[in-house]
Parts: structure tokens; sequence; C-alpha cells
């Protein structure tokens, strides 16, 4: 028996001569099978050597040596070779892909209306035989390879319809992804509605997302979405600013929704390319009418940013992971401008400041529209809508002009639609970038429909009447500190009746330190604590962490938080876990180290002073500190790590040992790396896109041969463009520590924290060993992390 191959890449797989295979010609390769059974076994070898594209080109088929197979029956019998591998990994597919599929639900939140859930979008997931759940990249890449694309989205369409009809609330809109090739086949519509009639659904309750896996007509698609509107769909393109979904299919397609590709959205803040595309993308959705939504937010930064660009719309697993059971009710966001480093949103509402002059239908009378104007003399203009929605605005002067006919003729185009809910900030950008003459801009609710116009002059008068507060902040910690950190303080006093609850926080022994290691591991222990911190009380939506200045910070509550000791206690655990990572291993391993003058000084410890006024509250900012360093005095005769709450006799509390049990960390993370091992892995610099879109955490990640020589360029995190020099192929690299340590040992690698060059941020880097089927060493995989990945880690933001 023989696995004959038509090969269709450029380069000989190394591995390929070692496995006794013989090229027969220009591409073909045939290898010796010992028994049947060997054929899965065989094809996963091939495997690993050979970008997925390349396999998905190359032909294969099982042939008997002993019968002589015409050449028709030969090429009957072959198949792709990502066909067959799958058919072979996962032989219960055979019966049916469409029997596994799952519906699980990712909630997409509505800032603005504190936490309510706007919509659900159901996901596909598939569900083994043995109960293991595949996600839903790994479950499409198994139906493309078997062919079966079509049918697994439509199976997920009807379940996902099913469960609707059963378990979502009533009224709730769902998001239902599907794939163009679906879309346009010229039965599905009627399928579809059907499915709505069988279960009861409302048109208007179904959002089809049009999916950015497959380049379709846009003209085609754009005339099919139109039909599904006419029937009270409503449609959503996904994941824009990448795939498919271009500035070619926006232009043509009327959409309802943009969702904004998470590679955008992601630490936009920190990207000045990132956030220039998404600024513009938002403003080009306000021209069409759209209603942004921002996928893929992981951080307390991206929701404020979001926030001060009007973006209200939002998902992403920082606030709710898709789920089988749907979430329900309002789920708790982070605070807005508490803790993170964007502007303070404005409690600035549109409507306070909009005028509702009469709108008529385009296809209205004119004499009907002249009759409004007469009898309003200082009307200027009305509103001209389609089906509810805005479209133009008529001035009075070509209202009543002799040679005007037709309201249509007179009318104007629209400069400019606004959704209700944009905040202050964005609305100041659009009146900056416009600057054009004072038409009005109309003003749409969530379905699009207007409520109201604003004039641009009238928006610089209201900008005028008030007065910004921007908050200054720590360049270090990008926290709250100095003016707008004291006026905060202050203002929690001054309120003299109340609840108070200032919680300070400084680092043990950092001055020393700082002079045993220098200002860079000092300035990563700052960043790792603020990290934490951030990220301990992301959830907290009553208080607000501020840098005080060096080592020392504050964490300011508004209300009572009963989770605050445990909250405090987990952000010790946490610091003590990655900041082993700044340590040399002797002092780690004598749990101390000594300065230049002879002291020793412990590893990693930090106090907390809890002032709350039940000894009578402090007259000022000044005060409060005063009262701390008392309690941190207590505390210090207590020993480091340790949690003081003022009251007549302090209360001292130790947190539980702060062992090991959140360093599970590395492991899990090193284990991760290990996995992708078993996973073929392109020379494209693309190849690894999806393995950054399920681990996020991972900035970077590139392989090194036996010798320490990179083998292909860096595969980068697209939430990394721009930040990530890309290249690095051939870059010699064996005398990095990373590399001898693993060539040498055999063991994982994982560094100290350290200043990047390239990202100009702390990061950390894990290596792992790869072994040949030999048993032989051959090289090395790499992974780069940030240390806001870290802290998201063992905050458990981060799933893997």
């Amino acid at each position: 028996m023989e696995l004959l191959l038509k090969y269709e890449g450029h380069h000989i797989p190394p591995g390929w001569e070692r496995l006794q295979g013989m090229r027969m010609g220009r591409n073909v390769w045939v290898f010796k099978l010992p028994h049947p059974d060997a054929v899965l076994a065989l094809m996963q070898q091939l495997a690993q050597d050979v970008d997925e594209q390349v396999l998905a080109l190359t032909l294969v088929a099982v042939v008997q040596v002993a019968a002589q197979q015409s050449p028709a029956l030969l090429l009957d019998n072959a198949v792709p070779f990502m066909v067959l591998l799958t058919r072979l990994r996962y032989p219960w597919l055979q019966s049916g892909i469409e029997k596994y599929v799952d519906v699980h639900f990712q909630p997409i939140i509505d800032l603005a209306d504190s936490g309510r859930i706007h919509a659900q979008e159901a996901l596909c997931r598939l569900r083994t035989p043995d109960g293991a759940l595949l996600s839903g990249y790994e479950t499409f890449t198994l139906a493309r390879h078997l062919g079966r694309l079509d049918a697994l989205d439509m199976a997920l369409q009807q379940k996902a319809l099913q469960r609707k009809a059963a378990d979502l609330e009533p009224g709730m809109t769902l998001f239902l992804n599907v794939l163009p090739s679906t879309l346009m086949q010229p039965h599905w519509p009627a399928q579809f509605v059907q499915w709505l009639s069988d279960w009861n659904i409302g048109h208007q309750e179904v959002v089809i997302e049009v999916v950015e896996s497959e380049k379709v007509d846009p003209a085609g698609l754009a005339q099919r979405c139109d039909d599904l509107r006419r029937q009270g769909l409503r449609i959503a393109l996904d994941d824009m600013g990448a795939g498919f979904n271009c500035l070619s299919v926006l232009g043509m397609v009327r959409s309802d929704y943009i969702k904004v590709d998470r590679g955008l959205v992601h630490e936009a803040r920190g990207s000045r390319v990132r956030s220039v595309l998404l600024e513009a993308l938002v403003s080009m959705a306000e021209r069409l009418g759209a209603t942004v939504i921002a996928e893929g937010l992981e951080r307390t930064e991206d929701v404020a940013f979001c926030r001060s660009l009007g973006i209200h719309l939002v998902q992403g697993y920082l606030l709710a992971r898709p789920s089988y059971a749907p979430l329900t009710g309002k789920l708790g966001v982070p605070a807005a401008d508490k803790s993170v480093p964007v502007q303070r949103v404005d409690r600035f509402c549109i409507t306070d400041v909009i005028e509702s002059p009469p709108a008529f239908d385009i296809q209205a009378p004119l004499t009907l529209v002249r009759q409004a104007f007469r009898e309003s003399p200082e009307l200027p203009w009305c509103m001209l809508t389609d089906g509810g929605r805005p479209v133009a605005v008529l001035p009075r002067g070509r209202a009543l002009a002799r040679h005007t006919r037709t309201v249509a003729q007179g009318a104007q185009p629209l400069q400019r639609m606004l959704p209700f809910n944009m905040g202050l900030t964005a609305l100041a950008r659009s009146l900056y970038l416009e600057r054009m003459e004072s038409t009005p801009w109309a003003v749409v609710d969530e379905h699009g429909c207007y409520i109201g116009t604003l004039e641009p002059m009238m928006l610089v008068s209201h900008l005028l009447a008030r007065q910004a507060h921007g908050a200054s902040l720590h360049p270090l910690s990008q926290l709250p500190t100095g003016p707008t950190l004291r006026q905060a303080i202050e203002m929690r006093i001054a309120r003299k009746h109340g609840y108070l609850e200032l919680v300070y926080i400084d680092l043990d022994h950092f001055k020393a330190f700082n002079d045993r290691y220098g200002f860079v591991r000092g300035d990563a222990m700052i960043r790792t604590l603020a990290e934490i911190l951030r990220h301990v009380f992301a959830m907290s939506t009553e208080c607000m962490l501020g840098h005080i200045g060096g080592d020392d910070f504050i964490v300011l509550f508004d209300q009572p938080d009963p989770l605050l000791i445990p909250q405090l206690q987990r952000a010790m655990a946490q610091f003590h876990t990655l900041a082993q990572h700044l340590y040399d291993t002797e002092d780690l391993q004598r749990g101390y180290f000594v300065t230049e003058d002879g002291e020793s000084h412990p590893v990693a410890s930090m106090s907390v002073s809890c002032v709350n006024g039940s000894t009578g509250m402090p007259q000022d900012c000044v005060e409060a500190s005063a009262r701390a360093a008392k309690l941190k005095k207590v505390g210090k005769n207590a020993g480091g790590n340790v949690i003081v709450v003022e009251a007549q006799t302090p209360r001292v509390i130790h947190p539980e040992a702060l062992v090991d049990n959140m360093s599970g960390w590395e492991a899990h993370v090193l284990d991760i790396l290990q996995r992708l091992l078993q996973e073929p892995r392109g020379r494209d610099a693309r190849a690894l896109d999806h393995v950054f879109k399920a681990y996020p955490f991972f900035e970077v990640l590139f392989e090194l041969d036996a010798q320490g020589v990179q083998t292909c360029a860096n595969w980068i995190n697209p939430a990394m463009y721009g930040r990530i020099r890309a290249g690095g192929a051939g870059a010699n690299r064996s005398g990095q520590s990373y590399f001898a340590h693993v060539r040498d040992s055999g063991q994982a690698f994982v560094s100290p924290i350290y200043l990047s060059s390239a990202t100009e941020d702390f990061c950390l880097t894990i290596a792992v060993p790869m072994y040949g089927t030999s048993g032989r060493f051959t090289g090395v995989l790499v992974g780069d992390l940030n240390l806001a990945s870290m802290a998201s880690l063992l905050e458990n933001r981060v799933v893997a």
C-alpha cells in the first residue's frame, strides 16, 4: 500500500525524505505504508513541515501496490490532503457535521445604559462525541476541509433561531452570522423567512451579520441585503477593518450596524495607527447612518476609549464570554474614566441641545410642506425622511421658490447624521473635522429614526459654556495623579457625612530595590503593581484608582465594598507572583536581597492602610495621608504584606500565605506554547492569526532552528501591528539567554520582566524546546507577553 501526493509547494519539506518519500517527476511523491492504519500517523508527520494553505492544494490518494489502477480511477480517488487528514482525525464527522452543532450566546452590551444587554450574538461551537467543545474557528476549519461549510452554516442558523425562540427574552435582538456564499443562494431567503414564521420570530428581532470569510461581488451582496431589509430584517457588516469587508462593501451595502474588527479596537488607545483608523470608521458609520459595535474589548482602557469616540455598543471577553445559557439583565461594566488613561466622559446628553423642527416624508406633497413654512415664519428648514429615517434637508427658500416642483427637487443632502447617545468629546471632534456651513445635523435613535436636529453653531455655544476637566495622568502608570487626584480626595473628605474609604497602597523597601536593581526594574515594579490594581478593581464601579507618586497608590471608594479585603489580598498574591520575575534567582532563593550598605531587605512585599474615618473625619488630604502613615507604621511592626484598617484599635489583617497558588499561569502559558508545537505553523507572517485570536496575551511568536537562527518572519499579534517590527527571518539569536537555556537544559524558559525596545513596554519572554520524530533537538519556539497580559492572566480575564 502506498500514499501518493501531488505536492504544489515551492519548497521541498526537509522531513519528507527522512520518511522514505520518493519523488517521482516534479510534483509527485510516493510513501510506503506498512499497513492501512499507518495512513493517519504518516499524514500527520507530513503536515508538520508544510503550510496548511499549501496542503489544501495538495492532492493525495491511497493505492494498493498490487492493483493496477487506471489513471482515471486513480484521479477519481484523489482528494485534497486536508480533506483526507480531517476524515481520518475525526471519523465521526462522516455521519454529518450538522448533528454536533452547538449554539452559544455572547451579549452585545450598551455602555450608555449601565451595561444593559442590547442583543445576543449566536456563535457556533461543535460538541464532539466525547463531550469536548471545539471553538468556532476550529469548527469552520473542519467544515471547510470537508466541503460542508454551507451545511454547517444552515444548521447553525436553524439551531440559533430555535434557541432564540426557546431561551432568549421576548423581543431580544439576535445577531446571526451568515456566510456570503449562503446568503447569495437563490432559495436561502425564502427558507430563512419560513424559519422565522415557524418559530414566531419577528423579522425586526434578527440582525444578519455578513461575515468576512469570503470575497463576494459587492453589488450582488448589496442587492441581496436590500431585499432582506425590505422584509424587515437588519444588516450588520462583521469584522470591518479586516478580511474581505472592505470600503467597497461599506460603500455599497446599506447596513444598520458596523462591527469593528477586534484588531483595531484592542488597545487602540496605545496605537496612533489603530486609533486613527477607528476614528475614521466611526466617522464613516455616522455619515452612513449605521451604529458602530466594537468587538474584542479586553481591557478597561479599550472600553473608555470607545466611550470617548461615542461608541456605546460593545462586545468582548472583559465584559462577558460566550456561554450556552444566555446572560440576562444588566452586566457590570467598568466605570467611566475612574482608573484609565482617557478623557473623562462628560455626562452630556445630546437631546439637551437638539431641536425638533417638523419632518416630512420625501414623497409628501409640496403644498403640505409649504403650508408648514407659511404657518411658522421663523422656521429655517425642515427634515425629510424615508421610512422614518432622515435622508435630506429642505431649506425654507428652496421650498417656497417658484421653480421648485416637488419636495425632492428642493432637497439638500444631509451633512451629518449623529446617534442620540453620542458623547460631547466625539461631538467636538466632529465639529472640528467638518468646519463647514452651518447646515443642520440629523440626530437619530437606536433604530436610525429621526428625533431632531443639531446646529453646529449651537454646539459651539454649548462647548463654550462648559469647562472641560481633563485628568492629569502619571506618565508611568497612566493613572490619575497630581491636582486631579487631590481634588478627588478632598471632595470625598468634604462630604463630612456619609461613607469614606481611602485605601493607601505602597511597596515595602522600594528605594532599596531601586538602588539594588536600577531604575528600569524599579519602573517595571511600579508598572506591575499598577496593572494588577487596575485589573483587580476593574469591575468595582464605585471606585477611583490613583497614583500618588513614586511607589504610593490610592483607591477611593464612594460606596462600601464588601469585597475590598479579598480584593486587596488578591492583589498582594498577584504582585508576589509577578514581582518574582524582577529579582535575581539568588535573591529569590534566599528570600531577601542585600544592598551596598550590607542591609538585607525581604522580597516583594506591600503595605495597605485603609482610612475610613471611624476615628473622626480627616480635615483634608494632608491629615488623611498622615493618618495613613500612622497605620502604615502599625503594619511595619507587624511585618510586610499586611492590611491595616482604621479603628480605635487598628485592625491588622495578614493575607493568606502567598504561595504558588497563582504561579500556575506560567505553566499554563508554557503548556499552550507546547500545544502550538503540534499545530502546523506556516511561514506566512499571518499564519498564526487564529492563534493570537484564541490567545491574545501573546504579542509575538517566532521559531529558531537548532543553531539558534530564526527560521521565518515573526508571527505578530494583529493588535501589535505598527508597534512590533515585522521580519526577523535569518536572524542569529544563538547568543540569547532563552536559546542557550533551552538548548543546554532541554527545559522551558521564563525570563525576568524587561523593557522591550520594540514596544517600549515591559515584557516577559517564554520559550520551549522542539524535537524531531527521532527525539533530536531541532529548535526553540519563543513567545513574548506584555505586562498587562500577565496581569490579565492572573485575574483570569484571559482564559486560554
